[in-house]
């Protein structure tokens, strides 16, 4: 069994909340940050495990579908400004490197 990490961000603020598995493409909606990371690890094991009954080929390929790169280079660019400027806008972000045995 070998331990994959996922990247994944999650934003939002109370009562909204979104997060996104940038090397799966797995998107969920919640209302609070604990929500969309339990959403996020469910969606993640559900599609690990409709994966593993597919056919080695098409197997491989779904492992490796990605968020499209302008989609990673928002939030990582994102992420960052809003790392680097502290700016207290009423919102939170948050990356996410989510361990999952496969």
């Amino acid at each position: 069994m070998t331990d994959l990490r996922l990247l994944c961000f999650a934003k939002g603020r109370p009562g909204r909340w979104e997060a996104i598995c940038v090397d799966l493409d797995i998107a969920v909606q919640g209302e609070t940050q604990q929500e969309v990371l339990t959403l996020m690890q469910t969606s993640i094991a559900n599609y690990l495990e409709a994966v593993n009954a597919e056919e080695p080929a098409v197997r491989a390929l779904l492992l490796r579908r990605r968020a499209p790169w302008h989609v990673r280079a928002g939030l990582v660019i994102g992420f960052l400004w809003h790392a680097l400027t502290r700016r207290d806008r009423g919102d939170y972000r948050a990356s996410y490197e989510l361990p999952c045995p496969v």
